[in-house]
């Protein structure tokens, strides 16, 4: 689960205005344009604007995230998220520096969110933020959560027990008057589409979409940490971030090629009926790649999951080494009680089963679910650890525990 919420939620709406623009400011008041350039102030806004002057020195540059892109003109950004949410067209925002005139929004800009940068509160539909927001030392803007149960970072628990972080999907029914109430700066969403946010759009409050998940290359999510360095002004500390997580991953990746032959996996498991199976163009078929692995459908090429049956799985792949779940399971006992055939794999067998619960809050949160998405080289050097264990000796694994006998 990716999101604060088990499931999508639906949320009720409030009947509000329509405006055809919307221009959302995080600090007050705009400088004389004719004032000579200076510095910026304590809290990143301009305090003498000049036209021309380029107000972003720190620069990010996009290499593998394929759903969003950045490009810049000298005050403000314009970043575009090709896929907001699964079959919805592309949107672009338009990131002003603060104390700046707020662009004209006009030709392929019209109807862009304005957004003053750098933000100072958030509201974030989903545990994946938070990681990003803890790298970039950013935590401070976040203001709000859908729901706090599945949180897993320590810092962000105290925060929503001090009600410094509020949470606006009580009884996974997100409350939009709560949201505009707060007001604010930005609603980063889960990459979902919802009811709800043209309400709070049109309250003007800017409903931003981190669509990470939909990216296939595990540096490609991580990589969306430039896209919060953009919004909080982070974006020289994005790129150092992403630099040496993308270095760990290359090394991590070469030392496991160079482990041996590839080692057979068996991915997932059944979920209501069905075993959902990653194609190998996807994301967790990626992973097994650089992990020096491989699978039975590595082969094909498509862009969804295969809608699998457990005898499919078995014919293909009942003598795969290891098997790799991605479910809350203790003991084998627990795999073989959800299915008996269960004990038909060899790694069920020869008791080479895996789980990615190995830090896990009371509530059920997940920290693979959430600082996994951030970090793919730990992910990747846990993989490569269960793989190929000679290969990292002094790895400790971080999501992953073998499943008890």
């Amino acid at each position: 689960m990716r999101s604060f919420l088990p499931h999508l939620i639906k949320h009720s709406a409030v009947a509000l205005g329509v405006g055809s623009l919307m221009l959302i400011t995080a600090c007050s008041g705009q400088a004389d344009p004719t004032t000579s350039p200076s510095s910026a102030a304590a809290d990143g806004c301009v305090t003498d604007y000049a036209a021309g002057r380029d107000y972003f020195p720190d620069k990010s540059t996009v290499e593998h995230a394929k759903n969003f892109s950045i490009t810049y003109h000298d005050s403000y950004q314009v970043v575009t998220v090709a896929q907001p949410s699964p079959g919805q067209p592309a949107e672009k925002y338009v990131f002003y520096r603060c104390g700046t005139p707020i662009p004209e929004l006009a030709g392929d800009l019209a109807g862009a969110q304005a957004v003053s940068v750098p933000i100072t509160s958030l509201f974030s539909g989903s545990t994946t933020h938070l990681p990003l927001l803890d790298e970039l030392g950013e935590l401070s803007v976040l203001k709000g959560v859908t729901d706090g149960t599945y949180v897993t970072n320590p810092q962000v628990r105290q925060m929503i027990a001090d009600k410094q972080v509020i949470q606006y999907a009580s009884n996974q029914m997100a409350d939009s008057e709560v949201v505009i109430s707060a007001k604010p700066d930005v609603v980063l969403t889960e990459g979902t589409d919802d009811p709800a946010y043209p309400v709070i759009r049109q309250a003007g409050i800017a409903v931003v979409a981190n669509s990470e998940w939909l990216e296939q290359d595990p540096l490609g999510r991580a990589e969306w940490i430039k896209f919060v360095g953009a919004l909080t002004g982070q974006e020289a500390a994005a790129t150092k971030v992403f630099d040496q997580i993308k270095l760990d991953y290359s090394n991590v990746a070469a030392k496991a090629k160079q482990a041996g032959a590839p080692v057979t996996v068996l991915p997932g498991q059944m979920y209501q009926g069905n075993w959902w199976m990653p194609a190998g163009d996807l994301y967790v078929a990626n992973l097994i790649a650089d992990a020096n692995g491989t699978y039975g459908w590595a082969d094909v090429h498509q862009n969804t999951s295969l809608m699998l049956s457990l005898e499919d799985v078995l014919a293909k792949a009942k003598d795969a080494d290891v098997w790799i779940m991605t479910e809350d399971v203790k003991s084998l006992e627990d795999v073989r009680k959800s299915d008996p055939r269960y004990a038909e794999f060899k790694a069920f067998q020869q008791g080479d089963v895996w789980s990615n619960n190995a830090k896990m809050t009371a509530e059920g949160g997940n920290d693979y679910w959430e600082r996994g998405v951030t970090r793919p080289d730990l992910v990747l050097a846990d993989m490569v650890k269960i793989l190929h264990p000679d290969a990292l000796p002094d790895h400790e694994l971080e999501f992953y525990r073998q499943v008890s006998g």
